[in-house]
């Protein structure tokens, strides 16, 4: 385009322009005073309440951060969050206005979006990803965090699969290059099949090795054991050599003392060398009937150092045992040592604390379902050893690892590394083994990959919807029944579709979708991040704080095995726990380690996600409940309408003065909000916080021991009195959570955060819900079947 025209462009059409090729639309002069009115005298050059500047903002094509800055004026417009109340509200007709062109250059953008869009997006497996697709692909149980693990996940917003913040370096493609290799020397060993070893460790090899024979002597061998108290362990650690890496039967033969009333012992079997932990559970058996425990494990080539531990909280005596050594009171004569005895039972031999009895540990391994291994079967698929048949092999290998068709040239350019091999003198296996790595370490392999290279399509092919569906829902790659669909275009039809989804969430593969989208949505990776103060909290032990997480990853697998609706993750008459949670939360009669459903009493305060320990404690500092956290935690994880941050300038809450008179968190709170750069956000998040304040910091009820006031007012004028009444608002405000929970869905299966428009797909999402009263598996289905679900 010439100058001249240029410049008259600019002159007759002033609303829109382009300046150094970025898209800019200025304020259309019937808007400009709506805003001029009513916003920029809180949000100017001077004045910038929320972090947030409106006098000099654009409409901005190009740029996400000042889209998103209007997409929340429009929200912020609509809820009647701004203009505060205390200020000059606008008419209807300024409302509708403002909120109409908002809409529509939103509408604009996601155009603009759309048609910006790159060819090809590569969107990174996450390590959890990696691993199910490892296990998947070769039968290889690979940690991610292991020895040969790969760098931490980042997260947005709890989510760990999300495209823009998985990022690669060359330290990435270093620790994918020793993944892959180790993770192929596993499934494809060389040489014989390994012998299968038994090491037996009895209690005199894991302790009494010197006193064998004395107590041969004495006739007592067969009685010899291994007592472990609370909250301690064996003093000694002991070296597992392990010649293969792979599959290992573990076995423990023990007995658990546990006193009446009191907690049953806990084992925690783990390797101290790698922090690996091998077998965690309650105990309870008596000692003349002993019980075997077993557990399949995989372990790496090499030496580990094994520890057995009673983590049940209880009396640690110091560098003590309770049974001799063979010189009676060895430690009476220690300067500050008390004699070694510990009573055990009582009189009529009843057990006094929570004590284990070890007999025996033995490993059993390495474990091979068959050989040659499963994997070497799929990919030695024929004897004939050609450079041919080295072609076949990787265009198999290559097409089901890349979850899509490869083509001839692409099959020769991971030839190179097989050839280079064969040149050196390696084997045929050993040369395949080189270009299988290679596929493993491409992007191919460590991303999913989706778009055409040599044209723009707006929606995913059979393939690319094949792998977005199987890592929604299996978070790893699509098995053979849907590559069949995928590779004949019958996975888009209707009804193929819906049979698919049925089967897929009756696969065992939907545990990892249970265990992975709770963690993420619900951000659980924060529970223990501030480990509670045990002085003040001397109950809360590892054993509660992982029974937390486990309640609320098993409430979620009831809702969706059962097909509940979702509002029972608001309030439910039901909870799902274990012993220990049943003690943290004073529910009686609930004996064992294992979670089962309990139905709650009439009005009682727990019931839902809300409630839970995990969120209650997560939400708190470890030292006190934190109202505001937990307000904030709301809005986000349940309503989906987080608050701005604070602004820089503004002061923390107020710390006491020691001499002054004691004031509570609530009167703190209403302190804060006078200051009117504070209110206008904490009107809104300190109600969702405080009717939460008859829980501490570990998610105790204290409200029968201690008067707690946990009623509040929400910005729309509706009052509540305490927990269970907030609970019922929220059931009333049923479309928004249903909307924020699919978002959230939409979020984790899409790899991204929403859009405007995709918000308002998902809103029919909602609608079509609601008539069945917004059940799990139809959202889900609902969401799987929508336009946003095949749209790149």
């Amino acid at each position: 385009m010439k100058f001249p025209s240029l410049f008259l462009y600019l002159f007759y059409f002033s609303t829109s322009y382009t300046v150094f090729g970025v898209d800019v639309q200025s304020i259309p002069q019937e808007v400009k005073p709506v805003l001029e009115k009513y916003c920029y005298q809180c949000h100017n050059a001077k004045k910038q309440k929320g972090d947030l500047r409106l006098d000099n903002l654009d409409v901005d094509y190009q740029s996400f951060k000042t889209m998103a800055h209007w997409e929340e004026i429009m929200f912020r417009v609509n809820s009647a969050d701004m203009p505060p109340e205390d200020e000059k509200q606008p008419t209807p007709s300024e409302k509708t206005k403002l909120t109409d062109w908002i809409n529509s250059v939103l509408h604009e953008y996601e155009a603009v979006r759309q048609k910006n869009k790159s060819n090809v997006s590569f969107k990174k497996l996450s390590g959890e990803e990696y691993a199910h697709t490892v296990f998947d692909l070769l039968n290889v149980r690979y940690d991610p965090d292991g020895e040969y693990g790969l760098p931490e996940d980042s997260n947005w917003h709890g989510f760990k699969r999300i495209s823009s913040v998985l990022t690669t370096s060359p330290f990435h493609i270093e620790k994918h290059h020793k993944a892959a290799s180790f993770i192929l020397d596993e499934a494809l060993p060389v040489g014989e099949k390994p012998e299968q070893k038994v090491i037996h460790w009895s209690a005199f090899d894991l302790r009494w090795k010197g006193f064998k024979k004395e107590y041969e002597r004495r006739g007592i061998a067969d009685k010899v054991r291994i007592d472990i108290v609370p909250n301690n362990y064996t003093t000694d650690s002991w070296d597992l050599k392990v010649e293969h890496t792979g599959e290992y039967l573990l076995k423990v033969k023990l007995s658990g003392l546990r006193p009446e009333g009191g907690k049953a012992p806990r084992l925690k079997i783990y390797l101290s060398s790698s922090d690996q932990l091998l077998l965690e559970r309650d105990v309870e058996a008596p000692e003349d009937k002993p019980v075997t425990l077993e557990k399949r494990i995989h372990l790496t080539k090499g030496t580990h150092r094994v520890r057995i531990a009673n983590s049940v909280p209880g009396p640690n005596p110091e560098a003590r045992r309770s049974r001799h050594t063979g010189t009676p009171n060895a430690f009476t004569s220690v300067k500050n040592r008390v004699p070694w005895q510990l009573k055990l039972t009582d009189d009529d031999f009843k057990p006094i604390e929570p004590v284990l009895i070890i007999d025996s540990l033995e490993w059993t391994g390495p474990i091979h379902d068959s050989w040659p291994t499963k994997a070497q079967k799929d990919i030695f698929f024929t004897a004939d050893k050609s450079e041919e048949s080295a072609r076949q092999i990787l265009q198999k290998f290559a097409q089901k690892a890349w979850r899509r068709p490869v083509n001839a040239d692409e099959v020769e350019a991971f030839m190179d590394p097989f050839k280079k091999s064969v040149e050196l003198g390696e084997s045929f296996e050993a040369a395949i083994k080189s270009s299988l790595t290679a596929i493993m370490c491409s992007n191919s392999f460590l991303y999913l990959e989706e778009g055409s290279p040599d044209h723009r399509r707006e929606a995913v092919n059979a393939w690319e919807f094949a792998s977005r569906l199987s890592y929604f829902l299996w978070a790893s790659l699509p098995d053979e029944e849907l590559i069949e669909l995928a590779e004949s275009g019958k996975i888009f039809d209707s009804e193929v579709l819906n049979k698919q989804i049925d089967r897929m969430m009756k696969s065992p593969k939907i545990a990892r979708f249970v265990n992975s989208f709770p963690e993420q949505w619900l951000q659980l990776d924060k529970v223990g991040m501030f480990p509670p103060d045990p002085k003040i909290y001397k109950e809360y032990d590892e054993n509660l704080e992982k029974s937390m997480v486990k309640e609320s990853i098993n409430f979620f697998r009831e809702i969706l095995e059962r097909d509940m609706s979702i509002l029972e993750f608001l309030d439910s008459d039901w909870l799902i726990i274990n012993e220990r949670l049943a003690e943290h939360y004073q529910i009686e009669n609930i004996k064992g380690d294992f979670f089962r459903k309990v139905k709650l009493p009439e009005n009682h305060l727990r019931g839902g996600l809300l409630t839970q320990g995990s969120i209650l404690s997560m939400t708190s500092d470890g030292t006190r409940h934190r109202p505001v956290h937990r307000g904030v935690w709301v809005l986000e994880s349940v309503l989906g309408t987080p608050p701005p941050p604070p602004p820089a300038n503004v002061p923390g809450l107020e710390t006491e003065d020691s001499s002054a008179k004691k004031k509570t968190i609530r009167e703190i709170l209403a302190d804060h909000r006078k200051n009117p750069d504070c209110n206008s956000c904490h009107k809104k998040i300190d109600p969702y916080g405080l009717a939460f304040d008859s829980f501490d910091a570990v998610g105790r009820d204290i409200s029968p021991v201690t008067k707690v006031d946990s009623s509040g007012v929400l910005t729309d004028g509706r009052t509540f009195e305490n927990t269970n009444g907030l609970k019922k608002l929220l059931l009333e405000d049923a479309d928004n959570f249903a909307l924020a929970f699919v978002e959230k869905l939409a979020t984790y299966g899409l790899r991204r955060g929403m859009s405007y428009m995709d918000r308002q797909q998902l809103k029919e999402i909602v609608e079509k819900a609601r008539t069945n009263n917004f059940k799990i598996r139809e959202m889900i289905r609902l969401l799987i079947t929508s336009p946003i679900f095949v749209k790149r």
